[in-house]
């Protein structure tokens, strides 16, 4: 599997690469997908459906038609674009619906900036990320309207503002306050501006992120500077042009060579590409899996409106689901489950990301997969690199648990605290370099200086390299990954410590089964006693969402463990929580 070369560069660092490089197309993405030849898909090609109700889509065609009226109406009901391009942010909160990437390809046309929110937020955590952004337009799906109207309150936003993005029964795009709607047939179109300038490509930002669908801070150094000042915005991410665009090309060229070298063999060619949308598009495998790449493969995205057991099952059998990403703690519940049987047959590629999954679990969820002939690979990378930094080789396998070589174009490094290399069998903090690589956090220099070394974004990930395989072995950073998304510690405990009998508060993960962590809080209250752990666990679960709650307990002390400079020591309280409970939690 090893597919690295490590080149000493003349100051010692030892750089991890592909021994390939790539030469990346100089346009914007929409023109990539829309107007190139790299991009797979023909007009007729239908792209987005209904799972429930196939009958619902989009063509290539279709899609570009309504994303350009959505772009003309952003344009000229919103101004969003009217002073120049990568400056309007436009908030989306939608359930996984066919319409949504059109909305995503209409807030870019118009010269927006995209940026989802996991639509299991909160009104309160929604109206911080429209606030944050720094946005004027807010998109919601029908399901969402009553959070909708909540946030926009909350964070000053006219109701006129508030747009309803609607697939079933019929595509519709209305404003909520009763106001103008897009004619969805015969409406007026607004084309996207292409670019070509190279420079513009990488210093564009099209898509705002925030952490994996979550308003977390991205590293221990930028949370302690939170605890200190509260005051300091979440950063989101920048991502660009450039970045989205070396995101779904680099990976294709392998992969391409290999399918065509196979078929030219006498080997059958892959089934078409179907996948299923599962997974929320505010987490970059979203955006990336359901609204970029199978466009750019020419396959079919099959929405379903959220995560749920038995219809995910239907749904992957009756649509005969050939291509399939999801996080490691869903491939837990396919390896154990009983319902599970022969959904699976149809799928010829399996990936897994956003949290590791060690050896035993690839293994026991490889044999429900395509008649237990096809092997999950496992990608690693961050919202800050645009997805996968490794990504395993068509036609290649590992089950060992190791994250994949690293792609092509990017570079890697893996060092100790003092930025120096370690060798090769040592545990080290994961840098990155390269196209895929954030410009930054929004509005937020502080971050993006605490995050960057020397030209190097530092991951806060834990690796090894051994035998010419890499293994992610913890965590640096302290935010915790909930069955791919992302939990703040810093945000949990600076709600925690405005309750009036709690002195103080520090949140830390339980490592669960499926590489999953949950939230546990150490409270130091004013008297001992005076609190429940029903009643902390109350006041989280009334202002954040589902996931952030505190399934890991709550564990009253006396005082928390901190360094001479007032740092809370979060090792001493995570070595502590595993001490407590023994064993790794079950789901």
């Amino acid at each position: 599997m090893s597919a690295f070369t490590t080149s000493i560069t003349r100051d010692g660092m030892r750089i991890y690469k592909n021994p390939n490089s790539v030469d990346i197309p100089q346009v914007d993405l929409p023109t990539l997908l829309f107007d190139t030849e790299h991009s797979l898909a023909e007009d007729d090609t239908p792209l987005h459906l209904s799972a429930a109700n196939p009958n619902i889509f989009l063509t290539k065609k279709t899609l570009r038609a309504l994303a350009e009226r959505i772009s003309y109406f952003l344009r000229h009901s919103f101004s969003v674009g009217a002073n120049g391009p990568y400056k309007d942010v436009v908030v989306v909160c939608s359930s996984g619906q066919p319409a949504a990437p059109a909305a995503f390809y209409g807030i870019i046309g118009a010269g927006g900036v995209f940026s989802a929110a996991s639509p299991s937020f909160t009104p309160e955590e929604l109206a911080r990320q429209i606030k944050q952004g720094k946005s004027k337009t807010l998109i919601v799906s029908e399901d969402k309207i009553e959070v909708g109207k909540k946030a926009a309150k909350i964070a000053g936003l006219s109701l006129e503002r508030v747009i309803v993005l609607n697939s079933e029964p019929e595509f519709e795009v209305r404003r909520l306050d009763g106001g103008k709607r897009v004619d969805v047939q015969n409406g007026p179109r607004l084309q996207w501006r292409k670019v070509t300038d190279p420079e513009e490509l990488k210093r564009s930002l099209i898509v705002l992120l925030y952490s994996s669908g979550t308003t977390g801070v991205p590293k221990g150094q930028y949370s302690w500077h939170l605890r200190v000042n509260p005051k300091l915005n979440f950063p989101g991410v920048m991502l660009s042009h450039a970045n989205m665009v070396a995101q779904v090309f680099i990976p294709s060229v392998q992969a391409r060579a290999h399918v065509a070298a196979a078929v030219q063999a006498g080997e059958p060619a892959p089934q078409p590409y179907r996948t299923l949308a599962h997974l929320p598009i505010a987490h970059i495998a979203g955006v990336h899996g359901y609204l970029i790449a199978p466009m750019f493969s020419g396959g079919a995205v099959y929405w379903m409106p959220k995560f749920t057991w038995q219809p995910f099952l239907e749904s992957i059998k009756r649509l005969k689901i050939t291509a399939f990403y999801t996080v490691p703690s869903i491939f837990l519940r396919i390896a154990k489950s009983s319902d599970v049987t022969d959904q699976f047959a149809t799928v010829e590629t399996a990936i897994t990301g956003a949290a590791p999954m060690d050896a035993e679990l690839q293994q026991a969820a490889n044999s429900k997969l395509g008649n237990g002939n096809t092997r999950i690979s496992q990608t690693w990378g961050l919202s800050e690199t645009t997805g996968a930094v490794t990504a395993m080789p068509r036609g290649a396998s590992d089950v060992t648990g190791a994250i994949s070589p690293v792609l092509p174009n990017m570079e890697m490094r893996i060092v100790d605290d003092d930025f120096k290399d370690v060798a090769p069998g040592q545990p080290g903090e994961i840098i990155v370099r390269g196209p895929f690589v954030t410009n930054g956090y929004f509005d937020n220099e502080e971050a993006t200086k605490a995050t960057f070394h020397n030209g190097w974004f530092c991951t806060g990930d834990i690796a090894v390299e051994r035998s010419g395989k890499f293994y992610v072995v913890d965590r640096k950073k302290e935010l915790l990954k909930y069955k791919g998304l992302q939990i703040a510690p810093a945000e949990l405990e600076n709600h925690l410590i405005t309750h009036p009998d709690i002195l103080e508060a520090a949140v830390v993960g339980m490592p669960i089964e499926g590489g999953s962590e949950v939230p546990r809080a150490y409270v130091v209250p004013r008297k001992m006693g005076a609190l429940s752990e029903e009643e902390v666990k109350h006041f989280v679960k009334k202002h954040f969402a589902d996931y952030k709650q505190l399934r890991g307990g709550v564990r009253f002390v006396d005082e928390l463990p901190k360094n001479a400079v007032g740092k809370i020591l979060r090792r001493e309280l995570r070595d502590r929580a595993k001490a407590e409970e023994g064993v790794k939690a079950k789901l």
